[in-house]
């Protein structure tokens, strides 16, 4: 396992610069072209860590970007971008880095974040509210799925801490870009009524 905080950190920069690109194109939350250079820090930034925090690493972010190949979720050029290189910086960093491949968790947490995607994908498309929106928008089964792998001994239980230093970075970046967008759909209906008092 890598430097503790380190890793941390890195979890912590990966969630929120993983869910700003999505807030930039989904919801022009953000800037496009901060979202590319975004996409380049964190490819780089999973690369290394797959390469350099191996096993769990190396299956957490291969699940992850087999999870949204398979649930078409890299639909942007910035997630295609950050995609290529993060495999690109893995084989770069691979000759001088000791990478396991453990087939059960790649396997497991593969099948969670799939279903979390097209859980998440669900709310939209049947415009859920209430509990199961917000059970279903926190991407609960990759938890689950986890928590599990830590129960048998698969990793260590300080593997918690990076886990969820992504999915609280993740999260605060999301309210954020809410707040954000409440904020610039204000601005404009202000702006609205001002001109139409004008004329």
């Amino acid at each position: 396992m890598m430097d503790l905080l380190l890793t941390i950190l890195l979890y912590a920069f990966l969630g929120g610069a993983i869910k700003y690109i999505d807030q930039a194109y989904d919801e022009r939350s953000y800037s496009l072209r901060s979202a590319g250079t975004l996409a380049v820090m964190a490819g780089v930034t999973m690369g290394y860590l797959m390469a350099r925090d191996s096993p769990f690493s190396t299956a957490f972010f291969a699940a992850m970007l087999i999870s949204l190949v398979l649930a078409r979720k890299i639909d942007n050029r910035a997630f295609a971008l950050g995609t290529a290189l993060a495999v690109a910086s893995l084989l770069a960093f691979y000759p001088s880095s000791t990478v396991i491949w453990h087939l059960i968790p790649l396997v497991v947490f593969l099948l969670a974040g799939f279903v979390d995607e097209v859980a998440d994908g669900l709310v939209d498309k049947y415009r859920l509210d209430g509990f199961l929106q917000m059970f279903l928008n926190y991407r609960p089964f990759s938890d689950f799925a986890l928590f599990g792998m830590l129960l048998v001994g698969m990793f260590p239980w300080a593997y918690l801490l990076p886990y969820f230093a992504f999915t609280l970075s993740y999260m605060f970046v999301e309210r954020c870009s809410e707040r954000e967008y409440s904020l610039n759909d204000g601005v404009s209906w202000i702006k609205h009524r001002v001109l139409r008092r004008a004329n």
